[in-house]
């Protein structure tokens, strides 16, 4: 896999997970399928209104999250990934286009589910190609932690991956949220753009393990 070609794969995951974050939340009961720290988080507020739909839905992302990143791991094709997680997105888009609103819980468990399911993919992805530079494109914890102990030890390797992720992260956000401002539909459709968008980048080779 070109050198070249792996931190442009990277940012644009990131503006996925941003997309996908936004839509998850704004739609699927306020609930994260690529950020499984703030599920983890929203498990403990118990105050929250309706929280056995928080709870089930936090649960059902952070389960589908980890078994679909495990299985990932093992798989080891980025392609392959990709084009799951792409699938899967395509499914969240068409069976969100036909299900009666608002959701219910059991439709917003398998929205969730398949969410996470694609974002797991992604993160699999994102977490291997990058991980010298230390970019994660689902979450942005760990790549401003990386970006901000290299810059305090003068060192600018990956400076600029780092930063682009975490920009193109709250952008797919911002954008999620016009999106799904104008139509929510637009914000299910958003996370395919950029899945597409890293397969054309992506070539079809395997991810060298960890």
């Amino acid at each position: 896999m070109s050198k070249a070609t792996t931190p442009a794969v990277a940012v644009v995951l990131s503006f996925a997970a941003g997309a996908t974050d936004a839509f998850a939340f704004l739609q699927l009961g306020g609930i994260f399928t690529a950020n499984m720290t703030g599920n983890l988080i929203l498990v403990g507020l118990y105050q929250r209104p309706n929280y056995l739909t928080t709870l089930i839905g936090a649960s059902v992302a952070v389960v589908a999250f980890a078994l679909v990143t495990y299985l990932g791991f093992r798989v080891r094709n980025a392609r392959v990934l990709l084009v799951v997680a792409t699938v899967v997105q395509a499914l969240v888009l068409a069976g969100y286009a036909v299900a009666d609103r608002p959701l219910g819980r059991l439709w917003l468990c398998v929205f969730i589910a398949l969410s996470a399911v694609a974002m797991a993919c992604q993160t699999v992805i994102g977490r291997t190609i990058e991980a010298r530079s230390g970019v994660t494109t689902t979450f942005v914890t760990g790549t401003l932690t990386s970006l901000m102990q290299s810059l305090a030890n003068g060192r600018t390797e990956f400076r600029t991956v780092r930063i682009l992720s975490i920009l193109a992260l709250v952008a797919g956000a911002l954008v999620g949220a016009l999106a799904i401002t104008g139509d929510p539909l637009l914000g299910a459709a958003l996370p395919l753009v950029p899945s597409v968008v890293a397969l054309a980048l992506l070539p079809g080779v395997s991810v060298p393990s960890a």
